[in-house]
């Protein structure tokens, strides 16, 4: 602390006993009178100079200025404002050679006297600072907090794929150690790896098509095709041979892993390009096992009887129903397997609907949406408006497979024979396709995009087939136009509730409470009119804010109720008649190499779940695969789904036996397996096989 002499100290008394002088005292007035101006327009939201000329009026006080400005005290006063304004400038003309202002080139420096005692630290002030209860302005944030900024989004993009990136290239290793094989551990499924990377999508639908219990069961009743008593030199018979037998070794065998490089070749699966979709090359190469399967089942007449569906293909069609008739056929029946799903796409909202239309079903130009079958691209409605209503496989498939018309009919991909087993291949939308590739061209292509990643797929673990059946299409389009009034309606109260609570960005209730803490506990109050005068808008906010919370509380009641009434609309036990179970879920995580794709496989004796990475398999709840996040920020995530009907206790228990020859090579390799001596782990290969699979041709078609 500094010391004063007491000379020093008392000339420091005699110079603040001094009045300022005339030009000090002028500049000082004219600068708080400027920040209090300021500070009354910030909280009040006036503009400057209706702030300062409020608070000239009322001599400098800062409460009486803010509560005429919010009381909307400046209309009463305007004329009485005017006249003083007039009285003041006749004063300053009248006098003004006795206030000479000073030169502009030579500004005089007040005399700045520095206060080192710190006598009146804690004197009281009369500014009073408390914790706001207004909610945030946009306008007046460091940062906004919905940016529209092209560099902001550009950034974080880059940050999270970079993230992703170092997780791949930390992990990502093609070799597989000796320790890496072993024993199976109790009911853990056994893993399928390729030979090289580019075909590890293929033994991922081999593995998956295997946890089918309807294709094992079916598999297994085919017969081997023997010539003179050897294995079969070409194909489509040796690809058949060498499924059934891998499916013989993941059924029975010990070991934890089994290494691949017959069977893909057998099947001829191409090796994955640098340029192109998981998704897609895996539903060319599912198609192609299936149809080959099928075919051979058609052949020797596994599935004989009227009660006996085909594994694979269901029969559908196309149907128009007009606004006034009955229902004709506008093409015929043809079958399907995989069903294209498109999902981050634009399919029509529900206000682009009429009336009459249900909710589900988006209007095209055509009126036709033909993407039921074997994943034909189809229409799905006018791409430059977006949808709003539920983005789960259900509603995706609803908006696929029907379309409405604006003048009442509609058009209808409908099955008429169900299969035992149906594949939906996910199809991101275009804006996103710059990220599904399989090369690392991806994080380089993904830095440019300013697209937020689609929002989830939900599907569901157990799917209901009844409304898209031929045989109950009036019911499901009853069902459909009930749930479009509902949506609407739900629409309409959501969007009172948004004005309500959240007019123009702001927090409407949050506001209002704020402005009731002002008047009851901020606001000065000197004397008995203004009490009054607090009492009275506090109470008038009060009721506003009493009417409006009911108004919410209500909409929020309404809203609940329509939500339930919504979920009972599908809940018709007509339309619960043909359920189909979740069996296998393919990712992608959007990076490339063996461990950017696996599978969630679902054991059917326990329902236990098993994630399968590469050659690593662990078992995994129901929840996180159905909510598995991957790949979703680089435009990727889950890319098939495998549904088979659900099977009776009779049907499950349903004995599967593998051709005698092949459970023999595969007890013989457990044997040394557990005798502790290292097999050759690839499934072996008929003598002769390889030679003749140069010359072979291989007809899948």
């Amino acid at each position: 602390m500094v010391q004063l002499t007491p000379e020093a100290a008392a000339r420091h008394d005699e110079a603040e006993r001094q009045p300022l002088p005339l030009q000090e005292a002028k500049a000082w007035m004219s600068n708080k009178e400027r920040e209090d101006g300021n500070m009354l327009a910030e909280i009040t939201g006036a503009d400057f100079d209706r702030a300062l000329r409020i608070l000239r009026r009322h001599d400098g006080d800062m409460d009486k200025a803010a509560n005429s400005l919010l009381n909307g005290g400046e209309v009463e006063e305007t004329a009485a404002d005017r006249a003083r304004e007039r009285e003041l400038a006749e004063v300053k003309e009248s006098f003004a050679h006795l206030f000479p202002d000073p030169p502009k080139s030579k500004p005089e420096t007040p005399n700045v006297v520095i206060d080192l005692t710190g006598d009146d630290d804690d004197a009281p002030t009369t500014t009073r600072f408390r914790a706001t209860t207004r909610s945030p302005d946009p306008a007046w944030q460091m940062t906004i907090a919905t940016p529209n900024n092209k560099k902001s989004e550009e950034e974080q993009l880059k940050e999270v794929m970079e993230a992703s990136w170092a997780d791949f290239t930390a992990d990502e290793s093609d070799e597989m150690r000796p320790e890496d094989t072993g024993l199976r551990e109790g009911g853990r499924p056994i893993a399928l790896r390729a030979d090289v990377p580019t075909k590890a999508y293929a033994a991922l639908i081999i593995h998956a098509l295997f946890h089918v219990p309807q294709v094992r069961q079916r598999v297994s009743k085919l017969h081997l095709h023997l010539i003179d008593g050897a294995p079969p030199l070409v194909n489509p018979d040796w690809a058949l041979w060498a499924l059934i037998e891998m499916f013989t070794a993941l059924d029975i065998g010990r070991i934890n892993v089994y290494l691949d490089e017959e069977l893909l070749t057998a099947w001829e699966a191409p090796q994955l390009g640098a340029g192109d979709e998981v998704g897609r090359a895996s539903k060319v190469f599912l198609e192609r096992v299936t149809n080959t399967v099928q075919k051979e089942l058609d052949a020797q007449q596994v599935e004989v009887g009227s009660t006996t569906t085909k594994l694979f293909h269901f029969t559908h069609c196309s149907v128009h129903v007009p606004a006034t008739g009955s229902p004709e056929r506008v093409d015929e029946q043809d079958v399907g397997f995989v069903v294209e799903v498109q999902v981050g796409g634009t399919h029509n909202s529900i206000a682009n609907n009429t009336d009459s239309a249900p909710v589900c079903g988006p209007a095209t130009k055509d009126g036709v949406n033909p993407t039921l079958g074997n994943g034909a691209n189809g229409t799905h409605g006018d791409s430059g408006k977006s949808s709003n209503v539920a983005n789960d496989l259900t509603t995706r498939l609803s908006q696929t497979l029907n379309s409405y018309a604006p003048d009442g009919s509609s058009t209808h991909q409908l099955i008429q024979r169900a299969s035992e087993v149906v594949a939906f291949e996910i199809v991101v939308a275009p804006s996103f396709s710059s990220f599904s590739n399989t090369s690392t061209s991806n994080i380089d292509a993904g830095k440019s995009g300013n697209a937020a990643p689609p929002e989830p797929l939900a599907f569901p673990a157990t799917l209901h087939m009844d409304q898209f059946l031929d045989a109950n299409l009036d019911l499901a389009n009853e069902t459909r136009a009930a749930e479009g009034v509902v949506r609407r309606e739900m629409g309409v109260l959501a969007s009172r509730r948004r004005v309500l609570v959240g007019f123009e960005g702001q927090d409407t209730l949050g506001n209002l409470r704020g402005a009731i803490e002002y008047y009851e506990h901020v606001a000065a109050c000197d004397s008995p009119e203004r009490l009054t005068t607090l009492r009275r808008m506090a109470g008038k906010l009060r009721n506003v804010l009493a009417k409006m919370e009911g108004e919410v509380r209500e909409i929020d009641a309404k809203l609940a109720s329509l939500q339930r009434e919504l979920d009972g609309l599908w809940e018709n036990p007509e339309l619960k008649c043909h359920p189909y179970d979740l069996r296998a879920v393919l990712v992608h995580t959007g990076l490339p190499g063996r461990k950017g794709i696996y599978s969630y496989v679902r054991d059917s004796a326990t329902g236990t779940w098993w994630k399968t990475v590469d050659y690593t398999v662990t078992e995994v709840s129901e929840d996180q695969v159905l909510t598995d996040p991957a790949g979703l920020h680089l435009g990727a995530g889950p890319y098939m789904l495998l549904y088979s009907r659900r099977q009776s206790e009779a049907e499950a228990g349903e004995p599967v036996q593998w051709p005698p020859i092949f459970v023999d090579r595969v007890e013989n390799n457990n044997a040394m397996v557990l005798e502790g001596v290292r097999p050759q782990i690839e499934i072996p290969v008929p003598v002769g096989v390889g030679a003749a699979r140069e010359g072979a041709a291989m007809d899948l078609s």
